[in-house]
């Protein structure tokens, strides 16, 4: 199952991400890929990864080469030409294998990377460096206890990388402020619009908050709602679990559903 994990800068995001890559990892029946798609990369430093391994972002060429693409060919190609899984967790297929950071037996890492110079002297978009988990992610193929947790980029920005269209599910992270929830919402928007689910997350509650507060701002109630607590953010997977106990409920409906979507972008690409 493929988790994607949003919401605004300081909502929280990463630390949940964090937590349910822990909780996951926790079950030795799982195989557990964490990707770290914010150039802030507090998902790699959360999981206590230091050392530098090969980037997403410079991964272009050698994803092309797994599709069997010719350079000058671009990332819809790739899903015109592989409409069935190309890549693998268990056992990793080459390009897999090299952009990885095996963390533990049943954990490994991706990280989309910093910003590069071409970013930052204005040669290229950041959104560059987002293109190869546009093709990653549809042509991922997993087993049945395998997950994906993917840390987004902060804000509304998030959605407009395309990736969350390799989603089986979006969390949003919120506060439980007015700032927060507006931002929620808009990231909602984006994702209704392009027919990803979602559910909201709230972080850092506080005694005084009235969860139909919530209701009322996010136009939904949340699965889950996280105290504020300083302990959480040791990244043991705690008050995680209610989060995937909920997703495992959804998980069949919402990889066919993701399936579904896939097949229908697949069969409009070809006309």
């Amino acid at each position: 199952m493929i988790i994607g994990v949003l919401g605004k800068g300081g909502s929280g995001k990463s630390t949940v991400s964090t937590n349910l890559v822990r909780y996951l990892a926790s079950q030795k029946e799982n195989n557990v890929l964490a990707i770290d798609a914010d150039h802030n990369m507090d998902l790699t430093f959360n999981l206590g990864v230091t050392d530098e391994f090969p980037y997403l972002g410079s991964s272009m060429p050698d994803l092309k080469i797994s599709a069997g693409l010719k350079m000058e060919n671009n990332y819809r190609e790739a899903l015109i030409e592989n409409e069935q899984g190309l890549f693998t967790l268990s056992p990793k297929d080459a390009f897999t294998q090299k952009y990885t950071k095996q963390i533990s037996e049943n954990l490994s890492l991706m990280t989309a990377g910093p910003q590069t110079d071409d970013v930052l002297s204005d040669k290229s978009c950041s959104h560059i460096l987002f293109t190869s988990l546009k093709v990653y992610l549809p042509l991922l193929s997993l087993k049945e206890n395998e997950w994906v947790v993917i840390d987004e980029k902060a804000g509304a920005d998030g959605v407009s990388t395309g990736i969350p269209t390799g989603f089986d599910i979006a969390l949003i992270v919120s506060e439980p402020t007015i700032h927060g929830m507006k931002t929620a919402r808009q990231i909602a928007g984006l994702l209704e619009h392009y027919d990803v689910p979602y559910e909201f997350v709230i972080n850092k509650m506080m005694d005084h908050h009235n969860d139909t507060d919530f209701i009322e701002g996010l136009g939904k109630a949340p699965i889950a709602t996280i105290g504020f607590d300083q302990s959480f953010s040791a990244f043991d997977g705690s008050n995680t679990s209610s989060i995937i106990d909920y997703l495992h409920t959804k998980k069949s409906s919402l990889i066919n559903r993701r399936y579904e979507r896939s097949k229908q972008k697949f069969e409009s690409r070809v006309k």
